[in-house]
């Protein structure tokens, strides 16, 4: 597997577990409320590939699939 196809990978995990957060909050599933959770999300992750994988989730839901 490529680092790419490895980076996509945890790009969708990104994106499923700030839904699957979003739920468990019984928050409406949006893109503005997946956006601000990725952001929380990588700011708990704090400086790392963690934080990197959270802003380009956010940019690829800010862009639309």
């Amino acid at each position: 597997m490529s680092q790419d196809e490895e980076r996509v990978q945890l790009i969708g995990c990104a994106i499923g577990a700030a839904v699957v957060s979003l739920i468990a909050d019984g928050r409406v599933i949006n893109r503005d409320n997946i956006v601000s959770e990725l952001h929380r999300q990588g700011k708990s992750l704090g400086d790392g590939v963690g934080s990197i994988i959270s802003h380009e989730a956010v940019e690829i839901v800010m862009r639309g699939f």
